[in-house]
């Protein structure tokens, strides 16, 4: 526990009390104080202006400074300060600028201001330090009246603007940045430092930037002209390109010079320019380089980079040209190079058997340069559609022909495929070129046909590549689209089945001389073929009736119509060699099977057994007599079957292969099958604008002409012309399906 006590009376006795007196008078300033004092301070901004040690201490100055202001004097110390600044700023800078206008003395203008500007910006700092008090105190409490700082920066930029001093070191500056554009090294701490004056005092975006701009557009006005004047062909490769001497130049050289001075004048405002500089130095280098030329670039050289694949040359057009705002250019000559290149290949007979190779090809060559040159860019990738679109229609239904033919050529266990390339990915090409085609449904009809060889000849390279092939057409187009293609599937199957039990009815019966397999096709989901008269074998026409009974028995009502013509048999046949298993045609083994009663036969007595007509006689002739394995012989010789030649059995007949396959001669009917194609289809699309006409006009009851047009083209998915929806509508008022308007021939009405 801690105890206070109470101090003591002092040591010594009583303390004395202290009295405070007045003045016995008010105390003043020396008369020579204020300007005694403010010499001293002026003396010692001399000092630190001539770079010389101050007769004072900077403590003490600034005490001196102090005393002023507490004084009333701030006013006098800042005159003088101002004045004093002036006189050193017009004396260093008239000294500058005396000097003659000349290489070296310009070069030296620059050396010195530089130096002047980094030695005063120093000073001006010490002196603002001596007079903080000052700028605290005085400038704060007075209006209009500017800091310390901003007063002697004020000093500077005072003369550079009263003289002529300013536009010299401006044009000095642009003269050094000239320089180095054409390639010369220039002082770039020296530059920096001289803008950096140029923007504390107010003159960089004022006075120097414009000037800066203005010169920058004539250097490259002047430079751009004289490229583009004497551009070139663009070079095939490289190497070619490295030949090119002196000026000249091809588009994708100027384009990486170019990209090449935009880096260096992106590069020159970070080192030393200002940076609010940027977007106006960029924009001005983008006109007059790009997009003053843009039509002379796009017009002379963009077909031949796109033809030579220039991806990163095409992607340095690209983003030039969006830094300009003329996209609408580039995309005005890329769907015009799209669709001359696509015509070329359209619009050329000559190469059909290639044409959706070639196609392919055209379409990945573009979506890479989409890709890897446009950056996937929307406006470009709907104008690479609309134009393939465009041009890939012009033919109208050849395009969707020869589609369905790579397409069967890719199913066919025969087909070859490019390289090592994937089924499925092929296909996945083929259906984009298939999007383009308007015409799809002559593509159906092809298709169908084509795919019916396949599966009554087993033809397919892979069942699971023909289902996938479905369902993708299936996703394009709707069910309705492939609902007779998925009925063909359906009829192979059902007929599989029919298969096994009718070999199982014919098991239990005596006497069966050929095996036999028939496929029930339903008529209306497969092409119509021509009929023949064919007079088949005993043993054919024996299992035909059994299997006629057999389909009795599992459908009522049903009519079958046998296609001879598509059918196949294989045939056991014994030469003197041994035996060889053909592999004909049923017309034939009908023609073979006669020869097993006779070995000698005329040209009249094979038509009277078969019925055959001459022009199909004469092909199966040929393709057994006249062939690669002719296994029989024909008198007299020649390529030619005539009414008149005889026909031998050829029992010398030699094949180191058991089994043959001996191919029907196939006539060129491609005319012909072009025809009856375009007939059904248009057969088929009259009916389908008839079904359309008549759902708008019942759902609607009453429409115009036009506005009947316009609901029809959208339904249809095929094109089709006014007048030919006119001639349907004709049709239908003849039908009374239609009628119309009494008072206004161009409303029709629907008639319940």
């Amino acid at each position: 526990m801690w105890a206070t006590k109470r101090p003591g009376p002092p040591a010594g006795g009583p303390q004395k009390k202290l009295v405070i007196k007045g003045l016995r008078c008010i105390p003043t300033l020396p008369e020579t104080y204020k300007e005694g004092t403010i010499a001293r301070l002026k003396n010692a901004v001399q000092a630190i202006q001539d770079a010389q040690p101050t007769p004072q201490g900077l403590e003490e100055l600034y005490r001196d400074c102090e005393s002023l202001c507490l004084h009333k004097f701030g006013s006098d110390v800042y005159e003088m300060l101002q004045n004093q600044l002036e006189l050193y700023v017009r004396k260093q800078l008239l000294e500058i600028n005396s000097q003659p206008s000349n290489p070296l003395a310009n070069a030296s203008v620059l050396e010195q201001t530089r130096q002047f500007w980094t030695s005063y910006v120093q000073q001006l700092g010490v002196i603002r330090c001596v007079f903080l008090y000052l700028d605290r105190t005085y400038v704060l409490q007075t209006n209009g009246v500017a800091s310390l700082w901003a007063m002697g920066l004020g000093a500077v930029r005072k003369y550079l603007v009263e003289t002529d001093m300013k536009t010299r070191l401006i044009w000095l500056v642009i003269g050094e940045v000239t320089k180095e554009r054409n390639g010369k090294e220039t002082d770039r701490a020296m530059l920096a430092t001289l803008v950096n004056m140029f923007t504390e005092l107010n003159i960089y975006t004022a006075f120097f930037l414009p000037t800066l701009i203005e010169s920058t557009a004539d250097y490259y006005q002047k430079e751009s002209r004289r490229m583009v004047g004497s551009l070139v062909s663009v070079a095939a490769s490289e190497h070619a390109r490295a030949q090119l001497t002196g000026d000249s130049m091809d588009a994708p050289l100027y384009l990486r010079h170019v990209v090449r001075r935009l880096k260096e004048e992106t590069d020159r405002v970070g080192s030393y320019l200002n940076a609010e500089s940027k977007p106006a130095l960029l924009a001005t280098v983008q006109a007059e380089l790009v997009e003053r030329h843009t039509d002379r670039l796009l017009s002379s050289s963009f077909d031949a980079m796109a033809d030579s694949q220039m991806h990163s040359d095409i992607a340095n057009l690209y983003q030039l040209l969006v830094s300009v705002n003329r996209l609408d250019s580039l995309k005005k000559v890329w769907s015009s190079y799209i669709k001359k290149t696509g015509l070329r290949l359209i619009q050329a007979p000559e190469l059909d058997v290639s044409l959706v190779t070639n196609l392919l090809s055209l379409k990945q060559r573009l979506d890479e340069i989409i890709a890897r040159s446009f950056q996937s860019n929307p406006v470009l990738v709907n104008a690479l559609r609309e134009s393939f679109g465009e041009f890939i229609n012009t033919r109208r239904t050849k395009p969707a022909q020869l589609i369905a033919k790579f397409v069967d050529q890719c199913m066919r266990s025969g087909g070859k495929l490019a390289g090592e390339e994937d089924l499925d990915k092929r296909l996945d090409r083929v259906l984009v070129l298939f999007r383009f085609i308007q015409s799809k449904d002559v593509f159906e009809e092809y298709y169908k046909r084509d795919l019916a060889k396949r599966l009554l000849y087993h033809k397919s390279a892979s069942v699971d590549a023909e289902r996938s092939m479905l369902q993708k057409l299936k996703a394009e187009c709707g069910s309705g689209f492939t609902n007779r293609l998925e009925g063909m599937y359906r009829d192979m199957e059902c007929s599989d089945d029919l298969e096994v039990k009718f070999s199982s009815s014919r098991q239990n019966k005596d006497n069966q001389e050929a095996d036999f397999h028939a496929n029930v096709l339903t008529l209306a989901y497969w092409p119509t073929y021509d009929q023949i008269n064919l007079v088949v074998p005993r043993q054919i026409e024996q299992a035909q009736d059994e299997f006629v009974q057999f389909y009795a028995t599992k459908h009522q009502g049903r009519n079958l119509q046998w296609q001879q013509n598509l059918g196949t048999c294989l045939l056991k046949v014994s030469f003197d060699e041994g035996v060889k298993e053909l592999q004909l045609s049923v017309i034939q083994g009908t023609i073979m099977l006669l020869f097993s009663e006779h070995d000698r036969l005329a040209y009249t007595e094979i038509r009277d057994s078969t019925g055959l007509e001459d022009n199909e006689l004469k092909r199966a002739l040929q393709s057994l007599a006249c062939g690669k394995h002719r296994v029989l012989t024909k008198e007299p010789k020649g390529r030619d079957v005539l009414d008149t030649d005889s026909f031998v059995f050829n029992s010398q007949f030699k094949s180191p292969l058991v089994r043959i396959k001996i191919s029907q001669i196939v006539v060129k009917e491609d005319e012909k099958e072009d025809k009856n194609v375009e007939e059904h289809v248009h057969q088929d699309r009259l009916f389908s604008i008839d079904a359309a006409l008549t759902r708008v006009m019942k759902a609607r009851k009453t429409l115009g002409h036009s506005a009947l047009i316009t609901e029809l083209s959208s339904q249809l998915r095929f094109n089709t012309s006014a007048s030919e929806i006119k001639e349907r509508i004709e049709a239908m008022i003849e039908r009374d399906y239609i009628k119309r308007d009494e008072s206004d021939h161009s409303t029709y009405h629907y008639v319940a």
